[in-house]
């Protein structure tokens, strides 16, 4: 069984957290400034540690002690799976490892036979070379984030990005975070659609993120809302900022590099969604953006031979799986079945490259009726 260290313990396990020097959240973690959780073998002299931190799930040191790893998989059974216990609400987990030996006993510890690996980039920014003052698109106005501006009733965030921003999960209180942390906004009117935040510190060090209401994206708010947010940070005592982002990620690889942030290194996280099906699905969209079709269909059948009731773009995703493998038949099938569970987006499926091969069938025009019958009925 493992044991969960106190917040005074957690430095007892800052030299198996040596390997995650770009993953400033543990070392937050383990300095006060910000939420976590740690599970060790022993907590006297930790060998192995499990780290709950608001970026994600860390798990280092030694790696092949059977009795360890039966206790890990154990409590992420019983706590995690279960989401007892979770970061930011998410019945999912996003998984680092340190040392690359945790790779090979990933399935001794998460029931499914496949985890899914995504590359990450870590960037760091010394300088910001992006001059944000002078492109604030009309209309747009940016603040520092403090108290006056949160109790500000008249300021709304907008869509998503009230969801996004959860100062306890984050920073335990809204008081911590102003004393430690930074944050700029931009704001039309009153409502707030630009966000770029710091995520956690260490030290000189600081972690930022940003999310714009995607009907305001596309005009460069993003660039202007981190740039003002490093520009503050690098002249207030930070040595580094320091930015995460999936691989493939375009959008904010050019954000990150149209501020002056510089690419520090590539890593692995391991995806896992602890319901059983979900995670299959989450399996076959993977393949899809990697090009792998075959095994896209492959698990999205696994899918709907386990459940009845799915989103009609899962069968959306898979017809247009098969038509990229050149199979027609199966691509109207699932078409169909798109359309049986109520798929009405009919400029969605016209313009789709991947149903080119279909054109020429007469099932593709009765396909486009249909659906245009159905947006009338509906």
């Amino acid at each position: 069984m493992l044991q969960e260290l106190k917040s005074n313990e957690f430095k007892r396990v800052r030299p198996l957290f040596q390997g995650f020097d770009y993953s400033l959240s543990i070392h937050a973690a383990i300095e006060g400034n910000n939420p976590g959780r740690i599970f060790v073998d022993d907590a006297e002299q930790p060998r192995t540690a499990f780290a709950l931190t608001v970026e994600g799930y860390l798990l280092a040191g030694e790696y092949d002690n059977p009795a360890t790893n039966k206790a890990l998989h154990c409590l992420l059974r019983e706590k995690i799976f279960t989401g007892e216990v979770f970061v930011n609400g998410d019945l999912s987990m996003s998984l680092a490892i340190h040392p690359e030996n945790w790779e090979a006993k990933l399935l001794e510890l998460i029931p499914t036979h496949e985890v899914e690996k995504n590359d990450r980039y870590h960037y760091l920014c010394r300088t910001v070379k992006f001059d944000w003052r002078n492109n604030i698109p009309e209309g747009y106005t940016i603040h520092r984030v403090d108290r006056a501006l949160l109790d500000d009733a008249k300021f709304v965030f907008s869509g998503p990005l009230g969801e996004w921003m959860d100062f306890e999960e984050m920073w335990w209180t809204v008081e911590n975070f102003l004393s430690k942390g930074v944050s700029f906004c931009v704001i039309q009117g009153q409502e707030i659609v630009s966000w770029c935040t710091c995520d956690c510190v260490a030290g000189n060090q600081i972690d930022v993120g940003i999310i714009t209401h995607p009907a305001h994206r596309r005009r460069g708010l993003a660039a202007v809302t981190v740039a003002a947010t490093v520009e503050h940070c690098l002249s207030h005592g930070f040595s580094t900022v320091g930015w995460h982002c999936n691989a493939r990620n375009i959008g904010s690889v050019k954000t990150a590099e149209k501020v002056g942030f510089k690419r520090n290194r590539e890593y692995a996280y391991y995806y896992y969604m602890y319901d059983p099906v979900d995670h299959l699905a989450e399996l076959g969209w993977h393949y899809y953006r990697r090009g792998e079709y075959a095994k896209t269909a492959q698990y999205y059948e696994q899918v709907f031979a386990l459940r009845d009731e799915n989103p009609d773009y899962y069968y959306h995703l898979v017809a247009s799986a098969w038509a990229l493998l050149g199979n027609r038949e199966k691509a109207i099938k699932y078409l169909l079945a798109a359309l049986d569970h109520g798929w009405t987006n009919i400029e969605w499926t016209s313009q789709q490259e991947e149903f080119s091969i279909l054109h020429s069938t007469p099932e593709w025009n009765a396909i486009l009726a249909r659906i245009n019958q159905d947006v009338v009925e509906k």
